[in-house]
């Protein structure tokens, strides 16, 4: 380790703080905005920089710079945010050469977006007239024109090209993964779509929080055990928790066989242990009732030695589970003082209600470096204890990342700088004990190493102005792969980290994703997604009649793999894919042709595009203002409903197992 050097920094810091004061304080509209906006991350990004130099150069101050950085990060993203600010999202700052920023080769607009805007342009300036084309740089070539690594890669998958990716034939599960070899299977039975999604660590139950009924006012709790499921079927159990409202939040016990769901004042546990016939109940036993009304509303976390947090404002209750009361003990028995008030429950019937008040937290931690922070999201990052936790701005004022010490008076233990918004979820690996990544609302990716304030990989998941809901990060055959959730684009990515680069995306038949769930037991990816062309009252809205190619209906896909099968068994090799092994490069290819213009190839992709199976398309129905046309993935797939997932990883898996798509009702 280099020798500690005195330095500028925190003199460097205060400059840049006087800038920013100048810059918010600067109302004479001299400039337009485009270029005050580049002024503030043109601060930001210098901020950030003067970290890493402190950091490089084992500046002993360094503490104090990362919490006046901290400072100032936050303080000009509130401003930035603000009316005087005026923005609605920021683009990367904490990236640099060496800790890169990381783009999707596939940058597109939406095809379909695009389309329903020149449609309504077209329709104010020129009346009747009809639409014109897509210009050729904002045109995606049909998916029949895309890199396929592999006869069995679903096709509800898009490739990029032009790299080596890190998995090879000899990290066989990886090799799978990268190649987009997955069987899907889809459950449209869930009661809404899920608020929270909790994987226990053993890959025993998949449970989720959300509402159900009438305006979806009414709690659930939806569970599926995951071992018990078929290979081409989903069956999950929707039960009443019996909470007085919705529950936001959920966890799981894999070592008591415990599903936690907490509206925003209790907490209930219940079991989905083996009863005493060998089976687990279909409803699951209530055990704990828990009394969080002491202004801790925030998200739940299974702590080491049995115990139960709950964020708070400037605070953590937490339960030891051996010690609280249960309802199995005096069956029947309210858990608590008194009855619970049904006062201003959201539910429209309370005779559900189970009214225990709960039992009170076995002790209260205090966050004593950051009394007014509230972590509104946190994941424990076990080979360390510490909570990683992530605040946002609507309810405590701030963007701040940092990892706190519950076992220690709840000191904080570390910032992590460089979110340009709220982080929205957090994920680790037994992969890599050093290092997590966040799910971020501007957009954004960002892999963190735990001892390091800066991220060390950012990666852009989709489009600006559009969040990353969720991120899981894995470690097939010890090779680091992230998947990264679409809301607007409405697809899941996979991302080889160590060739710093996007591999491919996941339809999820036009449904924006809500969470994301690994079972690295069965190597299977969940997926909860949200229709949103499905209103409240469950009625479909904004269709049109599809104009599905004949290569993307399932007749095509069932002709396909039955040629493959058929050629495997004769010892056939199909050469479009290279001969015995698969290529491992993926081939680049163009969306435009060699002069740029996209001329020589257009015929060619206006051909597959227009090459429509009318006598299918005429019952199928398609989202005007979707994010991806019918001929962007191999199988057109809408869902038209809510939907869970799961894209099960494997050597030969069935690709003809694909869900129905919209059809006219």
């Amino acid at each position: 380790m280099a020798p500690a050097q005195q330095g500028p920094w925190l003199v460097l810091l205060d400059r840049l703080a006087v800038h920013l004061e100048a810059h918010k304080s600067d109302t004479s509209g001299g400039e337009d905005r485009k270029a005050r906006n580049k002024k503030l991350v043109r601060i930001l990004e210098d901020v950030c920089t003067v970290v890493r130099d402190a950091e490089r150069k084992v500046a002993p101050e360094f503490a104090e710079v990362v919490e006046n950085a901290h400072g100032m990060l936050n303080d000009a993203l509130r401003y930035a945010y603000s009316q005087d600010g005026g923005f609605s999202t920021t683009i990367s700052f904490a990236h640099s050469e060496d800790e890169p920023l990381v783009e999707d080769a596939l940058e597109h607009a939406g095809s379909d977006i695009l389309d329903a805007f020149f449609k309504v342009y077209t329709s104010l300036l020129k009346p009747g007239a009809p639409t014109p084309k897509l210009p050729a740089f904002v045109r995606i070539r049909p998916w029949t024109k895309s890199p396929r690594p592999h006869p069995l890669s679903t096709r509800l998958s898009r490739f990029r090209g032009g790299f080596a990716p890190s998995a090879t034939p000899n990290t066989p599960l990886a090799h799978s993964i990268y190649q987009a070899r997955a069987q899907l299977t889809v459950d449209s039975t869930i009661p809404s779509v899920p608020f929270d999604m909790s994987l226990s660590s053993d890959g025993n139950i998949l449970a989720t929080s959300s509402g159900s009924g009438w305006k979806a006012r009414e709690p659930a709790l939806h569970y599926y055990l995951l071992g018990h499921q078929s290979s081409d079927f989903l069956e999950g159990v929707t039960m009443d928790p019996g909470l007085s409202d919705v529950a936001n939040y959920i966890a799981t016990d894999e070592s008591r066989k415990l599903v936690f769901l907490a509206d925003d004042h209790r907490v209930k546990s219940f079991s989905f242990a083996p009863a005493a016939s060998g089976k687990v109940p279909k409803r699951l036993p209530n055990v704990h009732t828990m009394n969080s009304q002491c202004d801790c509303d925030g998200p739940l976390a299974l702590l080491p030695n049995g115990r139960l947090a709950r964020a708070g404002r400037g605070k953590v209750a937490i339960w030891t589970l051996d010690a609280l009361e249960t309802h199995q003990d005096s069956p029947g028995k309210l858990i608590g003082e008194g009855t619970l008030s049904l006062d201003g429950s959201s539910r429209g019937d309370t005779s559900e209600i189970e009214r225990s008040t709960g039992s009170p937290p076995s002790s209260i931690v205090s966050l004593a470096s950051d009394p007014a922070y509230f972590p509104a999201v946190w994941h424990l990052h076990e080979p360390s204890g510490h909570l990683l936790c992530g605040e946002h701005a609507e309810e405590s004022g701030g963007y701040a990342c940092m990892s706190v010490d519950l076992e220690h008076g709840g000191k904080r233990v570390a910032r992590y700088l460089g979110h340009g918004g709220e982080v929205e979820r957090f994920a680790t690996s037994q992969g890599d004990p050093n290092v997590f990544v966040t799910a971020g609302s501007d957009g954004y990716a960002r892999l963190f190493d735990v001892r390091r304030p800066l991220p060390v990989l950012t990666f852009n998941t989709g489009l600006q102005r559009e969040a990353c809901n969720d991120v899981v990060l894995v470690h097939p055959d010890g090779i680091p792969t992230l998947f990264t959730a679409g809301d607007i684009t409405q697809q899941v990515k996979t991302w080889d980290i160590r060739a710093e680069e996007c591999v491919y995306e996941l339809s999820t038949g036009n449904n924006a994703v809500a969470g994301l769930a690994w079972d690295d037991t069965r190597s299977s990816l969940y997926v909860a997604t949200e229709c949103r062309y499905v209103n409240r009252m469950g009625l479909r809205t904004g269709y049109r009649r599809a104009r599905i190619p004949r290569w993307a209906t399932w007749a095509a896909v069932e002709k396909e793999y039955k040629a493959h099968k058929e050629a495997a068994r004769n010892g056939v090799v199909q050469e479009e894919y290279g001969g015995n092994d698969y290529p491992d490069v993926y081939d680049a290819y163009s969306y435009l042709d060699e002069d740029g213009d996209g001329t020589d190839e257009e015929s060619d992709d206006e051909a597959d595009e227009d090459d429509v199976d009318e006598a299918y398309s005429a019952d199928m129905r398609w989202p005007t203002k979707c994010f991806h046309k019918e001929s962007f993935f191999g199988y057109a797939y809408d869902a038209g409903e809510h939907t869970l997932l799961r894209w099960h990883f494997k050597d030969t898996p069935d690709i003809t197992q694909l869900p129905a798509s919209t059809s006219a009702d």
